[in-house]
């Protein structure tokens, strides 16, 4: 019930153990929860509320 899969499948550079960042920025990229509503076709809220009180969070 807790489990994610992103597909990096047209990611030819990326390599087992990198770090992958869901919402958030790295380098020049950036992917909000608005970006991710947008492109699912549903809101902001709905993102943000499915993601479990047992994920492990990090703010760097």
């Amino acid at each position: 019930m807790d489990q994610l899969t992103l597909d990096v499948t047209d990611v030819p550079e990326i390599l087992p153990d990198d770090e992958v960042v869901f919402i958030g920025s790295s380098g020049k990229y950036r992917l909000t929860a608005e970006n991710m509503a947008e492109k699912t076709g549903t809101i902001t809220n709905e993102i943000l509320s499915r993601l479990g009180s047992r994920l492990h969070r990090a703010v760097i």
